[in-house]
């Protein structure tokens, strides 16, 4: 072959070099050529656009003692090295890459040996600048951190209402393995009875957020108290794509409130109380004084009426006087009321059998033939340190209860036994009942569901029980009777 035809083809692949590597300093990602020792041979406009460099920086110099890398990626670019010098193929590496301006930027890489005559010369490596990337993996990992970490229970879901994921706090709360409520509905750890509010939330949620209470469901069957925000996932054009909620168990919330209520409640009963006991003495005995003139009046009259041609002429004279006597009755019961209960004081006990007591206590009543009494006490009953003439008074109140729940007869059933340290009677009638939103304030002063008094009888029944450290309880539905339990505690050797 002649000189001429070699020196030609010299020339064209001289100009198919210079014109690759022009191609090369264009293209748009990072290009480093570097020999055997590590030693720069050529960096593109790119890589130097990326990085601050300028050509001089880094061409002839040995990148391992540039600072250009974090001292543990050395070891790693090392044995990357070698391993390309001889012949693994290419295989992306993250690593950091230190700018001319000192921060540091993240850039996945790929180097492939450079070889000439058979023999390898140096290792040319290609980067894609991917700090955008790093730094969005990072604050997802962070986020991811933060919820993982975060102590309301979060859940993510689907448009179908299937859960995708929770977090650690949402574990805890529900007693299940992630394992096992990802995929399934998020109707799954409510109450049944929740699933319509349920549905009408997740509509709320697609319209804009929802917030609210539900009942939750624990993997043991537990229910308690959620307090529950929803909100929609979008993407950068707004597409709803998935739907987030927080959860916040508010047992102890609703715990606090109640005791904070039942202490309100408590306290506005002892002012009411206090102001009843102070008009109750001063007035009583103001109103029992003419009341008494009245009557004593009324029975004189009746029987000079009795007596004379009157009764016969007029019989409904004599229907109006007995009117008079009853209503004058009346309302010497709610004088005897108001002055029992400013005369609540400390009880004085004693040993006492409560036979004895209840046995007292009914010779005080006119109890009806149509209604029928058992007595149901236990043999061998236990005495009890008690006030006597207290809780008599206490079983007079409810056994009177029980009788005008039933004018149409029925049956009164009194039963007492020894249970639990404490001497328990049962007072049970087959009356009309109590209404359920009335059974929780009975013992209020001045609530009361009959037509007359004035709502004292059983507060102070509860006064006299609160003094003996005992209990009393109401049981009642509408239609089928009520049953009174007073506990009186039993003494303890």
């Amino acid at each position: 072959m002649s000189k001429k035809g070699d020196g030609a083809r010299e020339e064209a692949l001289k100009w198919s070099v210079e014109r690759l590597a022009a191609l090369i300093d264009e293209i748009p990602i990072a290009v480093v050529n570097v020999d055997t020792k590590g030693k720069i041979t050529y960096v593109n406009r790119d890589m130097l656009q990326r990085t601050g460099y300028l050509r001089e920086d880094l061409v002839g110099k040995n990148g391992f003692r540039l600072g250009l890398f974090p001292r543990e990626t050395l070891k790693v670019l090392g044995t990357r090295m070698k391993e390309k010098l001889m012949g693994k193929p290419p295989s992306p590496l993250e690593m950091q890459f230190k700018r001319k301006d000192g921060t540091w930027m993240w850039v996945e890489t790929r180097g492939k040996a450079l070889w000439e005559h058979g023999v390898p010369v140096g290792i040319q490596i290609v980067a894609q600048d991917i700090t955008e990337r790093k730094q969005a993996e990072e604050a997802l990992r962070l986020f991811s951190h933060c919820v993982e970490s975060s102590i309301d229970s979060m859940a993510m879901g689907d448009l179908n209402g299937k859960i995708t994921y929770v977090n650690q706090a949402f574990v805890r709360m529900f007693g299940y393995s992630k394992e096992e409520l990802i995929g399934k509905d998020i109707a799954f750890i409510y109450s049944e009875e929740q699933i319509p509010k349920l549905k009408e939330a997740l509509k709320t949620t697609m319209e804009g957020g929802w917030t609210g209470e539900l009942i939750g469901k624990r993997k043991n069957g537990g229910l308690f108290p959620i307090a529950v925000s929803s909100s929609r996932v979008v993407d950068d054009k707004e597409n709803v794509i998935a739907i987030m909620a927080n959860h916040r168990d508010i047992t102890e919330r609703r715990r606090m409130e109640k005791e904070l209520r039942e202490m309100q409640e408590e306290l506005i009963r002892s002012e009411k109380l206090a102001a009843i006991g102070q008009l109750a003495g001063g007035i009583g005995h103001e109103l029992r004084n003419p009341l008494g003139a009245i009557k004593n009046a009324v029975y004189y009259i009746k029987r000079k009426v009795a007596m004379s041609e009157l009764a016969q002429k007029e019989p409904r004279v004599m229907e109006f006087l007995d009117i008079m006597d009853d209503e004058i009755n009346a309302s010497d019961k709610i004088i005897s009321d108001l002055l029992g209960f400013s005369r609540v004081g400390k009880p004085s006990v004693s040993p006492t059998r409560i036979e004895n007591v209840i046995e007292d206590a009914l010779p005080h009543l006119t109890i009806p033939e149509n209604i029928e009494l058992t007595k149901e006490l236990d043999a061998d009953l236990p005495e009890v340190e008690i006030d006597a003439g207290q809780i008599r008074q206490v079983f007079i109140n409810i056994i009177m209860n029980a009788v005008e729940a039933m004018p149409e007869g029925g049956r009164l059933t009194i039963g007492a036994k020894e249970k639990n340290s404490f001497l328990e009677v049962e007072i049970a009638d087959t009356g009309c009942g109590i209404p359920q939103e009335a059974v929780g304030k009975i013992f209020d002063p001045l609530f009361t569901t009959k037509a007359r008094g004035i709502g004292l009888g059983l507060t102070v029944c509860k006064a006299i029980i609160d003094r003996h450290q005992g209990v009393i309880e109401v049981e009642s539905q509408v239609g089928k009777g009520t049953t009174f339990t007073v506990r009186l505690p039993l003494k303890t050797e």
